[in-house]
Parts: C-alpha cells; structure tokens; sequence
C-alpha cells in the first residue's frame, strides 16, 4: 500500500510539473541548472538469484554546459524480500540465516557527456558512482548464543551500505514549460553488499520530468 501510494503522488507531481508557470519557455539546455522528479524501476535479484522489478521514485538535479555537466540524484527503492548469511561465525556447516532487507535509498552522482548540438532533443551519458544502503535488515531465525547474534549484527554494519561504478545514459525532450526524459542506468553488483543475491548487475530505468531554474553560469 505505501509503494502504490508512493507512485501515485510521483505521478501526481510529475504530471503538475509542466503546468507550473512559463519559465521553461524558451530556455537553452545548455549552461542550465535543472531540477526534476522521477519513476521507475530497478532490477535486481532475489534469494532465487533470479531478477525482480521493484519501484523507484526520487528527485535529480543536472547541470549542464555545452559538451558535459553533473547529475546527482536521490531515490527509493521498494521492495521487501531476503538473503541469507552463515548462522555461526566458526562452524560452515551450522547453516544458513535470513536476513530480511527492506527498501534501497540511493545516491548516484555521475559525469555527464551530451553529445552534438541540438535544438530540443538533447541524448546524453554518464558515467560515476552509486552510493546505496538497505533501509531495512533485519536477522532472523533462533540464535543459540551470544557470539551468533554479535556474528550477524556485524554482518549487518559491513554489508548494508556499498559503493557501485555507475553507467547511465538517456534522452531529455524540451517542451514548452518543462523537459521530459527517459534514462537507463547500470551498475554492477558488489559481492560485500547485503542486497548482492547472486546476480552481476543491477539495472535501472527511469522517466521524469525536469524544470529549468535557470543559468548555471554568471553572465554578468
């Protein structure tokens, strides 16, 4: 119910987005700072190893200049499901404990490349990082002793939080009041990550709208 009413209020606001005054009228892509709202989905694997589409929302914000700029961007993932640590700490052989991870909050910054020149329709890439953490862990299962419990807490404090290389590419279409855009992402998945099931990669794709606030250079 949350992850539905999330995505409609995105939606709400992305679809107001364009009806917000006329400032978007007539100005340029480049050396321009951006500000917009997105949805989507991102891929990633479950206990099976097998891929799974969860929702996304979240907000980014770009800046360009003739040839390059930067994105950074904020979102949420929704999702609930498992993954699995060794029981004991000394005994291999003791079994395996789930680990219940709830929700991905993300922060991507990436340089970006906008090749040619174009009047309203304007393809890009980039290239950065992914920073992630797991909103949610939570070990479970009986735990026979003291060092069981400290094994899976320390688990949690190393693998909750990761960093990812990140490629990203997409296009951005100008209107009359706002930009619209389509974005795809790639990341590889790191092995010390508590969300890593057992898959290389995780995948995103993403649809939004972005509003220009205006030059990101001083023209005075």
């Amino acid at each position: 119910m949350r992850t539905i009413r999330a995505l409609m209020i995105a939606t709400a606001v992305i679809v107001a987005l364009p009806n917000v005054g006329g400032a978007q009228r007539g100005a340029p892509f480049t050396d321009s700072w951006f500000w917009g709202v997105k949805l989507g989905g991102f891929t990633l694997a479950d206990s099976g190893q097998k891929y799974v589409q969860a929702p996304v929302v979240g907000i980014d914000w770009m800046i360009t200049r003739t040839h390059g700029g930067l994105y950074v961007s904020g979102s949420q993932t929704f999702f609930s499901q498992h993954t699995f640590t060794l029981r004991d700490p000394v005994s291999a052989d003791s079994g395996l404990r789930p680990i219940l991870i709830k929700n991905l909050r993300r922060l991507d910054v990436t340089l970006m490349g906008f090749p040619g020149e174009h009047l309203n329709f304007h393809p890009y890439a980039g290239v950065g990082f992914s920073l992630g953490q797991v909103s949610t862990v939570q070990a479970q299962g009986t735990f026979s002793n003291n060092d069981q419990l400290l094994f899976a807490d320390q688990v949690i404090a190393d693998e909750r939080v990761a960093f990812s290389p990140l490629l990203m590419g997409g296009v951005q279409w100008r209107l009359k009041r706002a930009s619209v855009f389509g974005q795809i992402s790639a990341s590889p998945a790191q092995k010390r990550f508590i969300l890593y099931n057992g898959k290389p990669f995780n995948f995103g794709y993403e649809i939004g709208v972005r509003y220009n606030f205006g030059s990101s250079i001083d023209r005075s």
